[in-house]
């Protein structure tokens, strides 16, 4: 009877991050399948994020260069990491302060923007607020829009 619609259904197991792995969501406890249920999902449209930088500012590479966002690279002498993050933003031509760990405000500016690893490149506003952090080549690159 090839016409005969089946009924029959392969279970389909779902798989989420949990506790920093993946399990599939069965095998959760009553806390944590309740929590994954609950979960609400970030959505957004071309609309609602003209809207956000309309209210907030824009981030991107050319307004970071307009005098309304100032960026910091924290980094040390014996970084590995950070050569190359300093190569690649003086490659770009792109305008930073750099405060390494033989700044004197090093440890201040450290704990006031709580920087926990090097290279860190954050975005500040003209009240010194942050805007944005990166902390990866990678991160710093899709930041900055290059």
């Amino acid at each position: 009877m090839p016409n005969e619609i089946t009924t029959e259904r392969t279970k389909c197991e779902i798989w989420t991050r949990v506790m920093g792995y993946h399990r599939p969501v069965s095998q959760y406890n009553h806390g944590k399948k309740s929590e994954f249920y609950s979960r609400t999902y970030f959505k957004t449209t071309a609309e609602d994020n003209a809207r956000f930088h309309k209210q907030y500012g824009q981030t991107s590479l050319l307004e970071a260069s307009d005098g309304r966002a100032k960026l910091i690279l924290f980094t040390t002498v014996t970084c590995p990491k950070c050569p190359a993050v300093k190569t690649w933003l003086d490659s770009m031509e792109i305008n930073y302060e750099m405060i390494d760990n033989r700044h004197t405000d090093f440890q201040q500016m450290a704990e006031k923007y709580n920087i926990q690893s090097v290279p860190t490149l954050i975005a500040i506003n003209n009240e010194s607020a942050e805007i944005w952090r990166a902390s990866e080549q990678s991160e710093i690159v899709a930041k900055l829009n290059c």
